[in-house]
């Protein structure tokens, strides 16, 4: 039995049931566990009663410790703290022989069996970023990623974990751009036994790594250099008020906009809709703004909107191809 988890908050749902969707692929047996870090999405999981899945809400990992952390963190770290910790306690709680961490936004092409399979006789997974040369941001993000980390029932893991939330400990609000839990995950090949840094190219590709390689498919499998992608990693992914995609910072070819971009908006849209069978008032989600009106600047998140706003301009006047942003109807399919 494999047991996967993963994060997310009412407005990235939709992203974490896509991946949850896309374990189809998996040829062993496996639960889900999301941690529901609100109150909408841990009872719309819950409700929705789907196989495989245990809903999880901080409540059920909060400790005296761990609330002290999350008043001095933002929303979007205090999920990063509890990485280790919702993967401990599944390696406790439930007597899981390994748990494997997955970020919410990414999607499966193909069995991650072959990942764990690479994974070997060692205790813990590591996935590189894998850069492409132009988009080397070793320094601020690290060699490593946290995207597929698997972690084994054993002592190793149980020290590594412990590490990691130390780490995690460290994040602030005070420090947004300081990513102390991910940056700490260099160091797990040296400072202990049983790391596997992964080398399987089709596990975690990105947009910060995708444009190093050639896209195809063959028996309709998505390959990358020929090799079949495991999971794409959606970084930067999301909506405009009008229903536009905006994809991100980094340049993305035709054929990736195709094979890869295509299946997972048109996941994330039969997503949507499954969710509206169980709740049809359920439409949260983290909405992009294009434009700032006098009403956006009375709330308290300007300095957030206006940062994505002035991204979205830079792109425009740079006048790259589509700057990364499609209308609604871009990636309608007929099938």
């Amino acid at each position: 039995m494999r047991h996967y988890c993963t994060i997310f908050d009412k407005n990235y749902l939709f992203q974490g049931l896509a991946v949850y969707r896309s374990l189809k692929y998996s040829s062993k047996p496996y639960k889900f566990y999301p941690l529901c870090m609100d109150e909408e999405s841990y009872e719309l999981v819950k409700k929705m009663d789907l196989e495989n899945v245990v809903p999880l809400k901080v409540q059920d990992i909060l400790t005296d410790e761990l609330a002290k952390v999350q008043e001095n963190t933002t929303k979007g770290q205090f999920c990063w703290v509890c990485q280790p910790i919702v993967c401990r306690y599944i390696l406790e709680e439930f007597k899981a022989e390994i748990v494997i961490y997955l970020e919410a936004d990414s999607m499966f092409f193909a069995d991650p069996e072959i990942l764990l399979d690479e994974l070997g006789d060692s205790s813990v997974s590591l996935v590189p970023h894998n850069y492409s040369s132009n988009y080397d941001y070793t320094s601020t993000s690290g060699v490593y990623c946290v995207q597929f980390n698997a972690f084994k029932n054993d002592e190793f893991s149980k020290t590594i974990l412990d590490y990691w939330k130390e780490n995690c400990f460290k994040y602030s609000a005070a420090e947004p751009h300081y990513f102390p839990g991910q940056l700490c995950l260099d160091n797990w090949p040296s400072l202990f036994k049983g790391v596997k840094s992964l080398t399987n190219i089709g596990a975690g590709v990105a947009p910060w790594n995708s444009g190093k390689f050639e896209f195809s498919t063959k028996n309709n499998q998505v390959l990358v250099d020929d090799v079949p992608v495991v999971f794409y990693h959606y970084h930067q992914y999301g909506c405009y008020e009008d229903g536009s995609y905006d994809l991100g910072d980094y340049p993305i070819a035709d054929e990736t906009l195709e094979l890869i971009y295509k299946p997972y908006i048109n996941e994330l849209r039969k997503v949507e809709n499954i969710v509206h069978q169980s709740d049809p008032t359920f439409n949260f989600r983290k909405v992009l703004k294009k434009e700032i009106s006098i009403k956006d600047l009375s709330v308290k998140n300007i300095k957030v909107i206006f940062t994505a706003y002035i991204k979205v301009l830079k792109r425009k006047i740079k006048n790259k191809k589509k700057y990364n942003i499609f209308p609604a109807n871009y990636f309608d399919t007929t099938d």
